[in-house]
C-alpha cells in the first residue's frame, strides 16, 4: 500500500550535526588548502578580465589599420596612432598582468591570458609590417622575434626601502627598484604570428580593390615566405598550430589567385578575380604527413 504524501518516517535515522575543531591539524590544512584555492581562482579571473579588454583593443587596432588606404595617404598617421595605442596596453595591461604573475607560476594562469596575447601579438606584427614595407632593404622588412617581443615587456616597480619608525623613512629618499616582467610564451609568439597571415590576405585583397597591385605581390611573397617556414617545422601533433597553418594555406591561395587576376587580366582583375577558391586534398605540398 503506498505511503499518504506527507507522511514521516519517524524511524529514519536522523542526520547528526557535527562541530568541527578548528584546532584540528586535518581541519586547519584544508582551511589553508581553501584560501589558497580562492586566491588563485580570483587571481584567474582578473587576469581574464584584463585578457579580454587587450583582445577587444587589438581588435580594434587591427580593423583600424585595415583603413590604410594609399589613394588617401593616411598610412603614417594610422601608423603612429596604433603604435601609441598599442604601446599603452603594454604599458598598462599587460603590466597589470605581470604584476599579477609576480612569485606565481605562469603556466597555470596561461588559458587565461593566451587569448589576449596571441590577439595583440597579431596586432603588433601586423603594424610593424605595414611600417616596415616600404623599406628597400629585405632585413628591415622584418617583424620582431621572440626576443625583440620579450624585451619590451620589461617593468620596473620603485618602492620606499623597509626603515624602522617613521621618522627614519621620512628621512630616507631612497627607493628600491624591483623589476619584472611579462613572460611572452615562445609557443603563444608561434600562434600568433600564424595568425598574422590572415590580415596580409585581406591587405591583398584590399589592395587590389584600391588599384595598388604592387602591394599585391609583396603581400603575395610574404605570405609565401610565411608558409615555408611554418611548414617546415613539422608539427602535425600541435593540433592548435596545425590548424592555423591549414588556414594560412587558404589565405595564401587566395592572395595568389588575385595575383594570377593581376597579372592575366590586368586592370580588370578587381571585377573578375574569384577569392573562394578552396584547396583540394590531393594538392601536393611537397613534405609528407607520416
Amino acid at each position: 500500500m503506498p505511503k499518504a504524501q506527507g507522511y514521516r518516517n519517524n524511524n529514519a535515522p536522523r542526520k547528526r550535526q557535527v562541530q568541527l575543531d578548528e584546532q584540528n591539524p586535518v581541519v586547519q590544512a584544508f582551511r589553508n588548502y581553501a584560501t589558497e584555492l580562492d586566491s588563485k581562482h580570483d587571481r584567474h579571473e582578473r587576469i581574464l578580465k584584463l585578457s579580454r579588454d587587450i583582445t577587444i583593443e587589438s581588435k580594434r587596432i587591427i580593423f583600424f589599420l585595415h583603413s590604410i588606404d594609399s589613394r588617401k595617404q593616411n598610412k603614417s598617421k594610422v601608423l603612429e596612432e596604433a603604435k601609441q595605442r598599442l604601446n599603452k596596453l603594454i604599458d598598462v595591461n599587460f603590466r597589470a598582468i605581470a604584476q599579477e604573475l609576480r612569485d606565481q607560476d605562469v603556466y597555470q594562469f596561461r588559458a587565461a591570458y593566451s587569448p589576449g596575447l596571441q590577439e595583440f601579438i597579431e596586432a603588433y606584427t601586423y603594424m610593424e609590417y605595414l611600417n616596415n614595407e616600404d623599406k628597400d632593404s629585405e632585413q628591415s622588412k622584418s617583424i620582431s622575434s621572440w626576443s625583440d617581443l620579450q624585451s619590451v615587456m620589461q617593468y620596473e616597480d620603485e618602492t620606499p626601502p623597509p626603515q624602522e619608525g617613521e621618522a627614519a623613512a621620512e628621512e630616507s629618499g631612497d627607493k628600491v627598484v624591483k623589476k619584472f616582467q611579462f613572460f611572452v610564451d615562445p609557443t603563444e609568439y608561434i600562434l600568433g604570428v600564424s595568425d598574422l597571415t590572415g590580415e596580409l590576405m585581406r591587405r591583398c585583397i584590399n589592395s587590389l580593390g584600391s588599384g595598388d597591385t604592387e602591394t599585391c605581390m609583396e603581400t603575395c611573397k610574404a605570405l609565401q615566405q610565411f608558409y615555408t617556414g611554418y611548414i617546415s617545422l613539422n608539427c602535425q601533433r600541435a593540433r592548435e598550430l596545425w590548424r592555423k597553418i591549414t588556414t594560412m594555406r587558404q589565405s595564401m591561395l587566395k592572395t595568389e589567385n588575385v595575383c594570377y587576376n593581376v597579372k592575366v587580366r590586368g586592370g580588370e582583375a578587381a571585377k573578375c578575380a574569384n577569392f573562394d577558391h578552396k584547396p583540394t586534398e590531393e594538392t601536393d605540398e611537397g613534405f609528407s604527413i607520416y
